[in-house]
């Protein structure tokens, strides 16, 4: 191999090497139990209501496949949890709205509330006279999907470490993946074995591809689905040939099947083809033979993925339709919306959307979030280097965008589609969602670097490059609380965000050995995060909350930042100052 092979191989193993340890390190985030969980029942066949819903199931059978050859055991809890005997008496409707189950139950349906350990939670065991209440539809299981992958990971009948690590080794592939077709894609463009590198270190060396890299959710898989199916596509509109398109349907069917946002790729696409068609003088007939094949081959992919929920919906009653909120277009195409799993998930996905969560973002707090969220939460995220790299990469590329080729094109057109999008949603909880978009502005990078002729300017940008990889790797292992050295790093983070960005629940581990090296042997706890993680790892601890809390009169007061920093702990951080902070996320108080 050539010296920039070697050395772009150099680069993957760092990247390797950390993301492993870090996933060693980090405990269980929020949502990563119940992609297990619901991963795991889809490759047992079981039939389950909590698949197909506002994420597609791609992602949680990649990160649910290593359980497969472990010894997995469901717990009496999980067995009648995925039987339908246990669950919620209430629902939450395709647009988000609470509402009661009552008016779907069978007639002689009965049900009690029982207790489930270790954290007294409250289900309710329902008795039928035929069938389970929850057998609907319509029905959207996120909850019972969430409480299930608790009791399936932390139940006490499986080792949850190494069922966390297992699952999360599928995503540092998908991470290294990513890599591998930013570098064939930006040698593809330029022809330079050291642009290709160039856009891997600014790769390997993101902070924000490291914090979420590992984690067994959706956010790394969509970017890798985005960068292989944006990469296929621009080949596709330089050389339209059936082998490209039938390449770039597959990759697209696939990153539909991890994330709805891959749908983002809409006007991208159809902007590449309009270039493209104009560049090339295709005839109508080949430019439709190409959609046909581009648009079969991600449709089978999709029928393949969501089998289980492949035909069209069953017609849906008017209760069905007034509880569940389903929307008009659904129930006016039903029968020709198939694979019906895949189009039920597009229609939650983009009421949630709509309708947004609450959202933090430097002090302030909002339902439907503010449409600067992202671009703030990019500079806030990432290195400082990066952004003038970042910067400066689109600066080369303007005055080159009427001749530029469309695989360079494509990177600063879809990266910006995909930013554009982020600031009318109205989900603000984590920059993680900007993944897709930075893995292409890496491509992006590297194309600009190639384009560079003086000696001087090359050197700068190795220069920037060495600064954001010292700022990267020094930071380790707290890459889900990395913020920009431009605001203070991560000490400084929770003042500017919180949630995802910043506490999501990865130290549970760090906040057990903090407490064991200080001899503490009790804590009041407040914490964002998987309460069962923290009894699986046996931390002694008194569920509070901002109004309880208020009556201790002595002991050790320990508040996540995401819970800290709602107005209800205005109390607290007005009146004292923490005695310690575990990883940056964990305020440790002394009462009184």
């Amino acid at each position: 191999m050539t010296p920039t092979r070697w050395l772009a191989a150099g680069l993957m193993t760092v990247m390797a090497v950390v993301l492993i340890g870090v996933s060693r390190e980090d405990s269980a985030t929020v949502d990563e139990a119940s992609h297990l969980g619901v991963g795991y029942l889809y490759w047992k066949g079981a039939h389950t209501r909590f698949g197909a819903e506002e994420h597609p199931p791609l992602e949680s059978l990649i990160e649910s496949f290593p359980l497969l050859f472990m010894q997995i055991k469901l717990s009496d809890t999980a067995q009648a949890m995925e039987r339908g005997e246990l669950g919620y008496p209430w629902t939450v409707s395709w647009a988000g709205q609470i509402k009661s189950v009552q008016q779907i139950l069978e007639p002689g349906c009965q049900g009690q509330y029982v207790q489930i350990p270790p954290l007294g939670d409250r289900l309710v065991e329902w008795h039928c006279p035929s069938r389970y209440p929850l057998d609907n539809w319509y029905y959207q299981a996120v909850p019972e999907a969430q409480m299930f992958g608790k009791v399936f990971v932390y139940g006490g009948a499986n080792d949850a470490d190494a069922m966390l690590f297992a699952g999360r080794l599928g995503q540092i592939l998908l991470t290294l993946l990513t890599g591998v077709v930013i570098v064939f894609w930006t040698h593809r463009a330029t022809g330079q074995d050291s642009a290709a590198v160039i856009a891997l270190a600014v790769w390997v060396f993101n902070p924000v591809a490291l914090a979420y890299g590992h984690v067994a959710n959706t956010d790394i898989g969509v970017a890798f689905g985005i960068t292989l199916s944006a990469f296929l596509f621009s080949q596709l509109a330089e050389e339209p040939t059936v082998k490209y398109a039938l390449m770039s349907g597959v990759a697209t069917g696939l990153a539909m099947s991890m994330k709805y946002t891959t749908l983002l790729l809409a006007p991208t696409y159809l902007i590449l083809s309009v270039m493209a068609w104009r560049r090339s003088n295709l005839s109508i007939s080949n430019i439709g033979k190409l959609a046909a094949v581009f648009f079969i081959a991600g449709w089978c992919v999709a029928l393949v993925v969501f089998w289980p929920f492949a035909s069209p919906a069953p017609a849906p009653t008017q209760t069905d339709l007034t509880l569940f909120d389903v929307p008009g277009w659904f129930k006016t195409l039903r029968p020709l919306l198939v694979p019906s799993g895949l189009f039920k998930g597009l229609a939650i996905a983009m009421a949630h959307s709509k309708i947004g969560t609450d959202s933090y973002l430097m002090g302030q707090w909002s339902r439907g979030g503010w449409w600067y969220y992202f671009p703030l939460a990019f500079l806030f995220k990432t290195p400082v280097a990066y952004v003038i790299l970042v910067v400066s990469g689109f600066l080369l590329f303007v005055p080159k965008v009427t001749t530029a080729r469309l695989s360079e094109f494509v990177t600063w057109l879809g990266a910006g589609v995909y930013l554009f999008w982020t600031m009318s949603s109205g989900i603000n909880i984590g920059v993680r969602h900007l993944l897709p978009m930075m893995s292409l502005l890496s491509v992006g990078i590297g194309c600009a670097f190639s384009r560079l002729t003086d000696r001087w300017l090359r050197c700068t940008t190795l220069g920037l490059i060495g600064w954001q990889a010292v700022v990267v790797l020094a930071a380790y292992p707290f890459y889900i609380q990395f913020f920009s050295e431009a605001v203070g790093g991560a000490r400084n983070g929770y003042k500017y965000l919180i949630d995802s960005n910043y506490d999501w629940g990865q130290d549970a581990r760090r906040l057990r050995n903090f407490l064991q090296d200080n001899g503490i042997d009790h804590i009041y706890l407040d914490y964002f995060g998987n309460q069962f993680s923290i009894e699986y790892l046996k931390i002694p601890n008194t569920r509070v909350n901002a109004e309880t809390a208020r009556q201790i009169r002595q002991g050790t007061l320990v508040v996540s930042a995401s819970q800290l920093m709602r107005p209800e702990w205005n109390w607290l951080r007005e009146s004292r100052q923490p005695l310690a902070r575990v990883a940056y996320t964990l305020f440790v108080y002394q009462l009184p």
